[in-house]
């Protein structure tokens, strides 16, 4: 089991061993920096049944912050990393995610906007079956605000041990902007990891992030297939290595995840939970491995304690996350399976 501490300032030999020639890494805190372009307020609906063109009576309502990075910040906060939050935020929606990560004890340097932060709805059949998401685009970025952003990210590099980039691209952002934020991290000697999707992701990818982790779905539209089997999962991982990406983790939701480098390659099957909604496991998974590998820890420690997080989160309403406790509680419970290369 991971201890639950907050590490030294010295670099591990196991990671000096890892990462050795993908770039040089600096003696720093292992902090764990997150970058949300396009963070949310984030509304969930539940309803016993979804009646499309009819009214439907809802069965309770529930906000919060939202966002790939925001969502990854709180677990990472919950695990003991240490973290900040950045990205762009503006208008009461974005005082409002602002607000949430302040009360639990989450730094955050964001960027301001004119613009208004927006609102995303997820409407939640209370069978537990994936939520109907209703997402706003997202407000306009000004040149200056970005200019402002690329410095912030500059400086959380250079005294982070990662940073994540999560989600969607808003408006007045360059398409290959992950490009560029990926470029920035890896001159400061933090590892960029990367998980969002579409052209974002295909463009991220020609930089060759550190980490990715998309789901059996964005996995096989990356390599062009359609990902049935877990011989074709195995293969995906290993071409999205050749492509120079270190470490590739797809999803598989309740089937579990494959997490996979050039010469070593796991699968994690999470316990059986009562599932009430799966909005943030993702994210949760994406935290509990960065944690891992931040502490030391080895590829199967990772995936496993990323594994547990992903699915405690699954076991809470559509505006939390998954508590430590949980998380620590199934680490245990989940089944881990060397696959040879």
């Amino acid at each position: 089991m991971i201890a639950h501490c907050k590490a030294s300032n010295i670099i591990i030999p196991y990671l000096l061993q890892k990462f050795k020639g993908y770039f040089t890494i600096k003696a720093k805190e292992p902090m764990i920096a997150t970058v949300t372009l396009n963070p949310a307020l984030d509304k969930t609906i539940y309803l016993n049944n979804l009646l499309v063109h009819d009214a439907n009576r809802i069965v309770r309502l529930e906000q919060d912050a939202g966002g790939k990075g925001v969502n990854a910040s709180r677990v990472l906060k919950e695990l003991g990393s240490e973290t900040v939050a950045l990205g762009f935020i503006g208008g009461a929606t974005g005082s409002y995610i602002e607000h949430v990560l302040t009360r639990e004890g989450i730094p955050t340097d964001f960027v301001h906007i004119k613009g208004v932060t927006r609102t995303n709805i997820a409407i939640q059949e209370v069978d537990g079956s994936p939520p109907t998401m209703l997402n706003e685009p997202g407000p306009e970025i000004t040149d200056a605000e970005l200019q402002e952003l690329l410095a912030k990210v500059k400086s959380a590099a250079s005294r982070s041990y990662a940073v994540l980039f999560g989600g969607s691209v808003t408006s007045g952002v360059p398409k290959d902007i992950y490009r560029t934020l990926i470029r920035t991290v890896r001159s400061e000697g933090a590892l960029p990891v990367l998980d969002t999707d579409g052209q974002s992701l295909i463009e991220g990818l020609l930089e060759k992030p550190y980490m990715i982790k998309p789901n059996i779905d964005e996995a096989g539209r990356l390599v062009g297939t359609k990902l049935q089997s877990e011989a074709e999962v195995v293969n995906a991982d290993r071409q999205l290595c050749d492509r120079g990406v270190y470490l590739v983790v797809i999803s598989m939701g309740k089937d579990g995840a494959i997490a996979a480098t050039n010469g070593e390659c796991w699968f994690a099957m999470p316990p059986e939970v009562p599932v009430v909604s799966t909005i943030g496991s993702g994210d949760s998974m994406v935290a509990g491995i960065l944690h891992t590998l931040a502490n030391g820890g080895s590829l199967e420690e990772a995936l496993r304690l990323g594994s547990a997080a992903g699915a405690a989160t699954a076991m809470t309403n559509g505006a939390e996350i998954g508590k430590s406790a949980d998380i620590l509680r199934l680490i245990d419970q989940v089944t881990m399976r060397r696959i040879e290369m």
